[in-house]
């Protein structure tokens, strides 16, 4: 069962991508509007292979590299209606959707993993989804920023080109960075801080030398960086949009690299 969910949430996102990949061609309201109701077909099943996933095998399916890919393709998913229904900004499905479509696809080529003993606890179902849900934050703070960044320089060059006019305002884009980069900090940190307290509990001495631990309070502060900077120095723009993709790519090593050098992290 959850097998046929996920191959036919995958499709119907491949589908919502096709329909978007066209309006960036057309700029056709009409088939943004097929996009967004096929991606939302999409999101359904996708939350339904989760919970089928979790009957099925009688645990969290977030153990794993393939079932971290999976819930991460739904937070990103999540993350663009609730961009979307804010900001009404099509442009976002230009990336958000082929990395949704990236993750799913991502599953296919691993295998599941056995769960190890530390991962048994309930402190899985509230640390890990609220790391996520922070990393699809600062995914949406990333696009936002290159849009920005796109967006400022057709305005200085005076010879903007098609893709331009289907970006909204500055003052759009910049809020919509403020707002996610904000919550996205806020579920990272009480991520960070209900994995301590699970580390103190359950975990061996010497957790905090672990590498995605390190990696991701380098993360941590990154953010923190960016936000600080941009309350009392008034960062924004290009130089905010620099910080915010750096940090993004600090997240990608914190997701898929840090585990190469060791650890106790499952990935």
């Amino acid at each position: 069962m959850s097998g046929l969910l996920f191959n036919t949430a995958f499709a119907f996102y491949v589908a919502g991508l096709g329909f978007s990949t066209l309006v960036f061609f057309s700029n056709k309201t009409t088939l943004f509007r097929l996009a967004v109701i096929t991606v939302g077909i999409g999101f359904g099943l996708h939350s339904g292979f989760l919970i089928a996933s979790a009957v099925e095998t009688a645990h969290f399916p977030l153990t794993g590299l393939r079932d971290s890919l999976a819930f991460f393709a739904w937070t990103v998913s999540l993350c663009f209606f609730v961009s979307y229904v804010r900001y009404r900004i099509r442009a976002l499905s230009t990336f958000l959707l082929p990395a949704v479509a990236a993750l799913m696809l991502g599953t296919v080529f691993l295998k599941a993993s056995p769960i190890k003993p530390m991962l048994s606890s309930a402190w899985l179902y509230v640390h890990t989804p609220l790391m996520f849900l922070a990393y699809g934050m600062f995914l949406v703070t990333f696009v936002a920023g290159v849009l920005y960044v796109f967006e400022e320089r057709e305005l200085k060059n005076k010879k903007p080109k098609t893709f331009y006019y289907q970006l909204p305002s500055l003052t759009t884009l910049d809020d919509l960075f403020l707002k996610f980069l904000v919550a996205g900090f806020c579920f990272m940190t009480a991520g960070l801080l209900t994995g301590i307290v699970w580390a103190e509990q359950d975990w061996v001495n010497g957790w905090h030398k672990d590498p995605k631990v390190v990696s991701a309070m380098v993360t941590w502060c990154i953010y923190l960086a960016l936000i600080y900077l941009r309350l009392t120095a008034g960062w924004r723009g290009k130089r905010a949009a620099v910080v915010s993709m750096a940090g993004f790519l600090w997240v990608l090593f914190t997701y898929l690299g840090a585990s190469y050098f060791g650890g106790l992290h499952q990935f």
